[in-house]
């Protein structure tokens, strides 16, 4: 039992499992779904909302535990030296992308669609690594470096989410990031503590998730706050490994729910976004990882051996792949369902560049 709930960790399968009930749904008897989204399970709040605003804070705790591990002084991008063409790597991923982005949409689009820009810019670190695997021979170094790339990414991504995307249903009210602050101060002082669980460390979350709220930001990142002041290191009885083993199952089979309230887009609302959104994170992550990717292997500092070009380009391809995160700023950028379900669309259909990437590879080898 444990090697099958294993089996289905490692390959997504409750992520992608609850996009394809979403779709169905959706495009079977849309009024009921949107019934399902908005029926209220306690308090007022409808699922919805816990989905989006309660869960993913654990979704987005769980990647800031990663960044945290691979910065530590045992990580693996530590001393950034280490990571220089990683983080140039990554940039190339998000700038590209960007510029892509508003040329396609100055030809083909309309001035309310620039409000998606980011969507372009994110990688699902475990869809990408699920492709990566059937694209890359085992241990291939080009899996570590994608490994690596998303973390960058997804530090990035957290920083974008936090600056550019305040809650467009509330007015940002800064006033209410003194609480963010209190939690930040609480979970230091929790940490010269010394405690050995990660318990005491909900209450400055509920904190930092009240003052996000408060603020008009989106507090799905209330974690992001509090994880840097947990103790980590070597040793797996510390608090943020306590955590981070906490999470992840709960993650893991979260992201079913996740899929099933966000995925389900009407087919006919497929529009010019799609399209954009699709050519931006396919053009955008592949030449701009490989771009960037380059530039760094030219540098004296930079450590590590250069992958072929052949792996770059396969390795931006799969990267290319943005599902949760861009399925998540789509929700955000846009108030307009219609265009809402276009943007998540083309979110969605950037799994072809995994599917891509793994059929280019397998041809390859044959060759």
């Amino acid at each position: 039992m444990k090697k099958m709930f294993a089996f289905i960790e490692a390959y997504s399968l409750p992520l992608i499992s609850g996009i394809l009930a979403a779709l169905c749904w959706a495009n079977v008897n849309y009024p009921s779904y949107g019934e399902f989204l908005h029926y209220k399970i306690f308090l007022g709040l409808d699922i919805h909302f816990i989905v989006n605003e309660i869960f993913l804070v654990l979704f987005f705790g769980l990647i800031s535990i990663e960044i945290v591990h691979e910065f530590s002084p045992q990580g693996n991008l530590h001393p950034l030296g280490k990571a220089v063409t990683n983080i140039f790597a990554a940039l190339g991923g998000v700038i590209l992308p960007i510029i892509l982005f508003f040329a396609f949409n100055a030809v083909w689009g309309q001035d309310i669609y620039s409000a998606g820009w980011a969507i372009a810019t994110a990688t699902d670190v475990a869809v990408a690594l699920l492709f990566a695997k059937f694209a890359f021979p085992n241990k291939h170094p080009a899996l570590v470096f994608l490994l690596f790339l998303a973390v960058v990414d997804d530090f990035i991504g957290l920083g974008i989410i936090a600056i550019f995307y305040p809650s467009p249903e509330k007015s940002v009210q800064p006033i209410f990031l003194i609480l963010v602050a209190v939690a930040m101060l609480f979970s230091y002082g929790l940490r010269r503590c010394r405690l050995s669980s990660f318990y005491p460390y909900v209450l400055p979350a509920v904190i930092s998730w009240v003052g996000m709220f408060g603020a008009g930001l989106h507090p799905a990142l209330a974690l992001v706050w509090i994880v840097p002041f947990m103790k980590d290191g070597k040793s797996e009885s510390l608090p943020l490994h306590k955590l981070e083993h906490f999470l992840k199952p709960i993650v893991n089979w979260g992201l079913f729910f996740f899929g099933l309230t966000n995925a389900g887009v009407v087919l006919g609302n497929i529009s010019s976004l799609s399209l954009i959104i699709f050519l931006s994170l396919c053009l955008g992550k592949t030449f701009g990882i490989y771009g960037f990717a380059k530039l760094a292997y030219a540098l004296p500092f930079a450590r590590g051996k250069a992958l072929y070009n052949r792996d770059l380009l396969l390795l931006g391809l799969v990267a290319s792949v943005g599902l949760t995160v861009s399925l998540f700023i789509a929700d955000i950028a846009f108030v307009d369902e219609t265009l809402k379900d276009a943007a998540k669309m083309g979110a969605l259909l950037s799994l072809l560049c995994g599917v891509l990437a793994v059929g280019t590879a397998k041809f390859l080898r044959k060759r």
